[in-house]
């Protein structure tokens, strides 16, 4: 599943669609969200294939029927995430997310926005659990934190928090700092 998801989403339009319809049909849990891949990855790491091909599906060919669906499914893991924090899995989600909105159209502004909010609400949870602290004068760096062991993690996690500023999906002043200071975690 993993390669047929990654060359969906280097692939062309038929390779989408295919995708698309195979994520549709797979598996939920009790509360909605995909399982199909358990045990070899977790939600999270599967999310990064699944919830962005699903979103182009979506977008392109699926008339944005299944924005609520993603969304919700994405709300779900975010709470989850909350309760059982792995900064892993926060970094996992980041990417997610932020794949996610860069293929979803905004003129469906209520699941946009709701998915950007997760995406803002995620960076905040990070910061929190990993006790990240930027000094800001007379340079931006990391002040406090982050003290985690997963430091690969911290630094995929900034990769996205970056990616999300260079695309406008989180405000670049407010957030770009703590981007490119994770991207620089050792």
């Amino acid at each position: 599943m993993k390669v047929f998801l990654e060359k969906a989403r280097a692939g062309g339009e038929q390779a989408i669609k295919d995708a698309g319809e195979f994520v549709r049909m797979l598996p939920r849990d009790e509360d909605g969200v995909f399982v199909a891949f358990q045990p070899e990855m977790d939600v999270y790491e599967a999310g990064r294939l699944v919830y962005p091909v699903y979103m182009e599906y979506e977008t392109r060919y699926g008339g944005k029927a299944g924005y609520a669906d993603i969304a919700v499914q994405l709300g779900c893991l975010g709470g989850r995430l909350k309760k059982d924090y792995r900064t892993g899995q926060a970094a996992d989600f980041l990417e997610l997310l932020t794949d996610t909105l860069l293929v979803m159209s905004p003129e469906i502004y209520e699941h946009y926005r709701s998915i950007q909010d997760l995406l803002k609400d995620q960076v905040r949870l990070l910061t929190e659990k990993e006790k990240i602290v930027l000094r800001r004068f007379p340079m931006e760096e990391i002040k406090e934190g982050p003290l985690g062991e997963d430091t690969a993690a911290l630094r995929r996690a900034g990769k996205a928090i970056a990616r999300a500023c260079e695309n406008e999906l989180l405000s670049t002043e407010k957030y770009g700092a703590l981007g490119r200071c994770l991207q620089e975690v050792e």
